[in-house]
């Protein structure tokens, strides 16, 4: 048997050629066409797996993309809708904070008080300070905030308001007969007619320098609020705080009663101001503004 494998060809003038190849060379050449068909099938297939993987990531990539600008948009009307309302609630805020200074402003014009002018570093002395410098810029809404917590800051030693309920004024500051003895004499305080036992309270910050009782004013309170403003708190039933003692003002300090020197169930009420009395008319008769400046 021949080993070898013959072939013929043909041309078209009708001339043949023949080639002799050897079958164990051909099983070769076939095994490595196997081979090569084999291995460029997988890698085909590989490809097609892996371009179907790439086009799903794509896809999904795609997707993503969408969607973050989608909510990229959603958060460019969200932020302008915010700065929309912070704009709006600082012009409100700006309009009711403008309305309470010149509330205060009406309350200091009545007590003829001016404001303590805003010290800087320039106007005092430099030591015993520090920190990092932080310049104040010189927006609107900063200067007025500043503003009324200066203002703020002057009304709170002063006594403003009624310091009781009460039915009527029994009795006015300045000259009067005396209730015990009918001779003319002066009067320091309001005499604040009203129900025993009726909740005394402190008509500014301060601090209680004397407490007690004696034969003239019975049960008192007498409280400091700096700046040279006092108020004495007289005729109690009874004393609900210590000497010492820290007061807001609004605190209840006592009950209305009528001990010491007195006539009725009354209040005396002064305000000393550099240790002499004044009229507490004016302080007294402000109270609704005093409230609508505190908020």
């Amino acid at each position: 048997m021949d080993p070898r494998l013959h072939i013929i060809v043909t041309t078209e003038n009708g001339k043949t050629k023949t080639f002799v190849m050897s079958k164990r060379i051909l099983r070769r050449i076939m095994a490595i066409v196997s081979v090569v068909f084999v291995v460029s099938t997988i890698a085909g297939v590989t490809y097609s797996i892996e371009n179907f993987s790439l086009k799903g990531k794509i896809n999904h990539l795609e997707s993503n993309v969408s969607v973050l600008s989608s909510e990229k948009e959603g958060l460019k009307h969200h932020v302008v809708s915010l700065e929309e309302k912070a704009k709006a609630q600082l012009t409100g805020a700006y309009g009711e904070l403008n309305q309470r200074s010149q509330i205060i402003d009406s309350i200091l014009s009545v007590l003829e008080i001016t404001p303590a002018p805003q010290t800087t570093d320039m106007e005092s002395t430099n030591l015993n300070k520090g920190g990092p410098f932080t310049k104040i810029s010189d927006n609107s809404l900063e200067e007025l905030i500043l503003k009324v917590d200066r203002d703020i800051q002057t009304l709170r030693p002063i006594p403003l308001g009624y310091p009781v309920k009460f039915k009527r004024i029994s009795s006015s500051f300045g000259r009067r007969t005396d209730p015990m003895n009918g001779e003319s004499a002066f009067h320091e305080g309001l005499d604040l007619s009203g129900l025993t036992g009726a909740i005394v309270k402190a008509t500014a910050d301060g601090k209680v320098v004397e407490r007690g009782r004696n034969s003239t004013y019975g049960w008192y309170v007498r409280i400091d609020h700096g700046n040279d403003f006092s108020t004495m708190y007289a005729h109690n039933s009874k004393i609900t705080v210590s000497r010492g003692s820290k007061i807001n003002r609004g605190d209840i300090i006592a009950h209305l009663g009528s001990t010491g020197r007195s006539t009725g169930p009354h209040l005396h009420y002064e305000i000393r101001y550099k240790n002499k009395p004044i009229n507490p008319a004016k302080f007294v008769n402000i109270n609704k503004l005093v409230s609508l400046a505190s908020g």
